[in-house]
């Protein structure tokens, strides 16, 4: 009895002087991920972004159109810029382009400027680009 309880305590012992080595890395201290794509899903009335920030440089966006009306993606940074592109119901469509550092607007863009602006519904968010 008296060897099997110093075993385990020399294991115990031997547990505790390896486990600063093994001691796991909390999330925030890892490095931002560096995705140099983005998919954002469509429907009525939502636009969701797969990620909330992307590596700047040349940046692969897929939209698909989830819902049952017709769609754009339009993309804004913060000189105004804009890129867009169209999606019907059902399908998707890529947009490839050259993002530096900031925050871009993420929308669509019809009927803008009236009370059935899909944007003033609720299509519309932010990445940022690091």
């Amino acid at each position: 009895m008296r060897i099997v309880a110093v075993a385990a305590a020399l294991g115990v012992a031997a547990a505790a002087t390896a486990a600063p080595a093994l001691a796991r890395r909390h999330a925030t201290h890892l490095p931002p991920p560096r995705y140099r794509s983005l998919a954002v899903d469509e429907r009525e009335w939502s636009l969701a972004p797969s990620h909330a920030g992307v590596a700047r440089g040349r940046v692969r966006i897929t939209v698909y159109n989830r819902g049952m009306d017709d769609h754009d993606l339009t993309l804004v940074d913060g000189n105004g810029v804009t890129q867009q592109v169209g999606v019907k119901p059902g399908t998707s469509a890529t947009l490839v382009v050259p993002l530096k550092p900031g925050t871009y607007r993420l929308f669509c863009s019809l009927f803008e400027g009236t009370p059935e602006s899909h944007d003033a519904l609720g299509m519309h968010a932010t990445i940022d680009v690091r």
